[in-house]
């Protein structure tokens, strides 16, 4: 009688159990169904929010958390901005602008560099899908190695103006300009003074003529961040721009990563898409770079959408720290 009362006991307490974990089972399936997996078209990121307000984070099927890297405040202000060359537009050039004497130093037109603002506005130019992008919400930093020899003074500011301006400053460990040998006075003390308003802004100098990549890798060398991001001395970075490149580093560390490059005219500075697009990096028969279609078989169903490329361009790019000093 004992053991069919105990028996009997058992049966009730698994059956409330069941009662109770099975249906919960049920109902957070279709809960999550319905409200937090969002997802209609085959191969589309499956997000749900997490968190209230403008920092929400969304988190995919894969488990990490993602985030919307966009500063909407600094958008907002550089939209407000006016003046000769704001937004990209070239600059109106005279005949008396095109004296050779301008082009001669740089190779462009350093006149209309020091006649345009060190922090101008640029258009967004991005493909749409590209501004409502998520990047992870844990990125590692990076060390921005610029190497420079006898730049421009404007072209460089504006270079390190444009990172610090539309960077998170969370994600920049260092800047680091080195320095291969120039021998322009507006190098030396006045750069040195210029840059101590950065804290995070450095410049290194060789005690010789060494070269690109002997300069580029002098700065590697004595980079602390967790992925190297190496930029020219005459550019300008365009919005949310390192957020996309840390992102592919952070999902695989083996990952060389290159952004979209643009076009700033040497003459009017005015800024551009680059023709085609989104296009591959090849070398035709005499081993000039190309840009080459991205075959039909390749293409993504979303353009904006990072795609391999057997080329890159050697100018702008980065790469984990550990990764460059492991293949040598």
């Amino acid at each position: 009688m004992k053991r069919k009362q105990k028996r009997f006991l058992q049966m009730t307490l698994l059956f409330m159990v069941a009662l109770i974990f099975l249906p919960n089972i049920g109902l957070w399936s279709l809960y999550k169904d319905k409200h937090l997996v969002k997802s209609t078209e085959p191969g589309e990121q499956q997000t749900f929010p997490l968190g209230l307000g403008d920092g929400q984070f969304y988190a995919w099927t894969d488990g990490l958390r993602r985030k919307d890297w966009h500063d909407y405040e600094s958008i907002q202000k550089e939209a407000m901005r006016s003046g000769k060359g704001e937004h990209g537009k070239p600059y109106p050039l005279t005949e008396e602008d095109h004296d050779d004497s301008a082009y001669r130093e740089n190779g462009f037109n350093i006149f209309v560099s020091n006649n345009i603002a060190l922090e101008r506005s640029l258009p967004d130019i991005r493909h749409a899908n590209c501004k409502h992008k998520m990047y992870l919400e844990r990125l590692p930093n990076t060390s921005i190695v610029i190497p420079f020899h006898n730049e421009g003074w404007t072209s460089l500011l504006r270079t390190i103006h444009s990172i610090i301006n539309r960077t998170p400053e969370t994600l920049i460990a260092e800047i680091i300009l080195v320095d291969d040998f120039s021998d322009r006075e507006h190098l030396k003390d006045k750069l040195e003074e210029y840059m101590a308003r950065f804290s995070k802004v450095r410049i290194v100098r060789t005690k010789k003529r060494e070269g690109l990549i002997r300069t580029r890798l002098l700065g590697a060398s004595m980079a602390r961040g967790e992925v190297l991001t190496f930029l020219d001395s005459h550019c300008e970075v365009n919005v949310n721009w390192l957020p996309p490149l840390l992102n592919q580093i952070a999902l695989n560390h083996k990952t060389i990563v290159c952004p979209m490059i643009d076009v700033i005219d040497h003459n009017h500075f005015g800024y551009e898409a680059q023709a085609g697009d989104a296009m591959r990096g090849a070398f035709d028969w005499e081993m000039y770079y190309k840009r080459i279609p991205i075959p039909p078989e390749l293409q993504r169903a979303d353009p904006s959408d990072p795609f391999e490329s057997p080329v890159m361009a050697g100018g702008v790019f980065a790469v984990g720290r550990k990764r460059v000093w492991g293949v040598g």
